[in-house]
């Protein structure tokens, strides 16, 4: 069953342990400051739904997930009011990337600058075949996405993004390790739930202390990374829902986690 709620510009809905948010700005869901406002209500609302384990972010139609940002938006911009619309967009993509619940973005066609941004602060980056990606905010006169991109994909070919403004398709951006996988434009959903449903059941507890722990990764030393492994882990281990999945493994049944 599945539960729908409607902003301007972003849908979500719901399928018992998977929310899809879906940005809807025809015709290319070029974000403007009111959809970027929307999206960040909308995963806001999600966390609070502790039915859902897992968030797909997907764009509405067939030819783009995110075709950039709304450039009528670019010319009110100065050295004061620029500086604030990149400090609250960048926020934004840092609550997604931060997100307490794992994040599938399903990209279903052109991830321009601010779409290739948020394709970059997602967990697991699924795409079409027909996807194409680039940073072209050079090409604007400004940057944008660089630390996530330089982060994320082979730095030669970071930079080749960044310094050229030049899109990418769906193979190049797999080659280069911009997204984790291409699909069949007519399977881009379906694959994506059907990896959605299998993390969302694996332990709660588990899967949200997994998250921590990838972004702690992402952001710290080896060393620290390891000690806050263990920290985490010491939770872990005595938690109801470790007892439970080893008993069910040996009794050979499906489990019934509690999230404790």
């Amino acid at each position: 069953m599945r539960i729908h709620m409607k902003k301007e510009f972003i849908l979500t809905s719901m399928d018992d342990d998977t929310a899809i948010i879906t940005i809807n700005r025809p015709p290319l869901n070029a974000m403007s400051s009111e959809a970027y406002g929307e999206l960040y209500e909308s995963f806001y609302e999600v966390s609070k739904n502790e039915k859902v384990k897992v968030v797909i972010l997907t764009g509405a139609g067939e030819k783009a997930f995110v075709a950039g940002a709304d450039i009528t938006e670019f010319m009110s911009l100065n050295h004061i009011t620029g500086p604030l619309y990149t400090r609250r967009n960048n926020s934004i993509r840092e609550y997604i990337r931060q997100y307490e619940k794992p994040v599938i973005c399903a990209v279903n066609g052109l991830a321009y600058g601010g779409g290739c941004a948020l394709t970059l602060v997602c967990d697991i980056k699924i795409a079409s075949e027909h996807a194409k990606f680039n940073l072209a905010e050079i090409n604007m006169g400004i940057l944008g996405a660089t630390q996530y991109v330089a982060n994320i994909a082979h730095y030669g070919a970071a930079c080749k993004l960044v310094f050229t403004g030049e899109p990418v398709d769906a193979a190049e951006a797999l080659r280069i390790g911009l997204i984790d996988e291409i699909v069949p434009k007519d399977r881009l959903m379906e694959r994506s739930m059907e990896l959605a449903k299998r993390i969302a059941s694996k332990p709660p507890m588990a899967l949200r202390m997994a998250k921590k722990c990838m972004i702690q990764a992402q952001q710290g030393t080896l060393d620290e990374g390891l000690r806050y492994e263990e920290s985490i882990l010491s939770t872990l281990w005595g938690s109801e829902d470790k007892n439970e999945a080893v008993r069910s493994f040996l009794e050979k049944r499906k489990p019934v986690f509690s999230g404790k």
